[in-house]
């Protein structure tokens, strides 16, 4: 059996939209329709329960639509299925069973809202999805050969829930999520925490692609990761004391029983209404008397 690579997809809720994948030759790597009957299964990955099951043909099946040579599509309706699920499928060639699985996250349309001021931050420039976009005469044979340049809609939307995962943990600990986030007020923190987490991503991939070369004189230096790794620093020392402040609001708020007795202080009274709102902090005093 040979193994894929898991792909991901976003769609919008309460949307129905084509789940793409490609069957591709073993030996040759070049697209190809399946030569017996293949299945696949929609797998719920909260509890690992099976949502949608079935088989399909070379020609295709009740779910799945023929595309095109090695391309095959699933109707994906984001109205019944709000969650996160995998495609699993088993496509059967002429020696070996092939394992395709994609990854599917519906989502709400305050993600693309959200994903869209974020590329406005990292992406201004509007890089290259993939070389196919450019090549187009090439997708039919190669689909895999999208690099990734710049950053696609479902990319900016893994980054965001990246980000408000590295806010939730900050102390007080928290469970928000993209959809619940108070963004008209404090926009800018989950921005830059997510711009930290697209640009953690295209660091990795400088260190990859950077490299430096010289002959004959001339030389070439290639180093965007350097740059990058500057840039990070700068947008994490903003947003960690923005975050850490905001978090303040989440502490949890008690309140105070204040009783002066015979010659007490009085003093203490006007500290504790002195202090901040949801500013949490413990006080001991003593009083003596000769």
């Amino acid at each position: 059996m040979s193994q894929s690579f898991t792909d991901f997809h976003v769609v919008l809720a309460n949307q129905t939209e084509p789940i793409t994948f490609y069957v591709r030759d073993t030996l040759t790597n070049s697209l190809t329709d399946v030569a017996g009957t293949s299945s696949f299964n929609l797998i719920n990955i909260s509890d690992d329960s099976s949502e949608d099951s079935g088989s399909f043909t070379a020609s295709g099946g009740a779910s799945i639509t023929h595309a095109g040579t090695g391309i095959y599509q699933y109707s994906f309706d984001a109205s019944t299925y709000d969650e996160e699920y995998l495609l699993a499928t088993r496509c059967v060639l002429e020696n070996v069973t092939v394992s395709n699985n994609v990854f599917v996250k519906s989502v709400s349309t305050k993600y693309y809202a959200y994903a869209a001021q974020l590329r406005v931050q990292v992406d201004k420039a509007r890089k290259s999805i993939s070389d196919y976009i450019e090549n187009m005469d090439r997708a039919s044979t190669d689909p895999d050969i999208q690099l990734f340049y710049g950053y696609d809609d479902k990319h900016l939307i893994f980054y965001l829930d990246r980000g408000v995962q590295f806010i939730n943990a900050i102390p007080p600990y928290t469970s928000l999520t993209v959809d619940n986030y108070p963004f008209a007020q404090y926009g800018t923190i989950l921005i830059d925490a997510a711009t930290v987490a697209a640009l953690e991503s295209q660091g990795i991939f400088s260190i990859d692609t950077d490299f430096n070369y010289a002959l004959g004189g001339n030389s070439l230096v290639i180093d965007h990761y350097g740059k990058l790794s500057g840039m990070i620093s700068a947008i994490l020392n903003r947003f960690t004391k923005a975050s850490v402040s905001f978090k303040q609001q989440y502490r949890t708020k008690g309140t105070v029983l204040h009783q002066v007795g015979p010659g007490g202080y009085m003093g203490a009274g006007r500290i504790y209404s002195a202090l901040p709102a949801g500013f949490w902090s413990r006080f001991f005093s003593s009083a003596r008397s000769d």
